[in-house]
């Protein structure tokens, strides 16, 4: 535990908080998050569970907020590991686009000068200057469409898995409220 100022100036305990850690259960509660992405893991039928009538209200919202909180977390842990699964899948495609953006410059740029003047020595200089263009530009959007190509594969920035996992809570929820 680290201690840090609070609005009124004293200072209180903060947890020190693994995000990538599983969020743990609170005692006595199910943890929310336990079925999610596990087929072998059931949730009990509503006539199976325990009957909350008797608890007083203050302990159902504890519970409900407890349970809220661990499937937030669950769902935020999830997101950030799928985002950094695909970040990591793309750096063969970043590194085949950086590439690419080196050889259009090249293309583009003054360092073709030796390939034009190469080609001066057999084509008048404009037709050697056209040629060395197209050349460099040609390995730029050969390396471009491989690039784009890894993109692609990879698929949108967007953590799916977890879209589905936070999609098949709310049906869950909206299941175990309407029965």
């Amino acid at each position: 535990m680290t201690t840090g100022p609070t609005p009124a100036g004293r200072d209180t305990p903060i947890p020190d908080v693994d995000p990538a850690a599983p969020v743990p259960s609170p005692a006595g509660n199910v943890d929310a998050t336990a079925s999610i992405g596990d087929a072998s893991a059931t949730v009990p039928p509503a006539d199976q569970r325990p009957d909350p009538s008797g608890d007083s209200t203050g302990d159902l919202l504890r519970r409900l907020t407890d349970n809220v909180q661990s499937l937030v977390q669950g769902e935020v842990a999830s997101a950030r590991q799928e985002m950094t699964d695909k970040a990591l899948a793309l750096r063969p495609a970043a590194g085949m686009l950086g590439g690419a953006a080196v050889l259009g410059a090249l293309a583009a740029g003054t360092s073709a000068v030796v390939l034009v003047r190469l080609l001066d020595r057999f084509l008048p200089p404009t037709t050697s200057a056209a040629v060395a263009t197209a050349v460099l530009g040609g390995g730029a959007a050969v390396l471009a469409k491989a690039g784009a190509e890894q993109v692609r594969l990879v698929g949108p920035p967007v953590p799916e898995r977890t879209l589905e996992s936070v999609k098949a809570d709310v049906a869950a929820v909206t299941e175990a409220t309407s029965g």
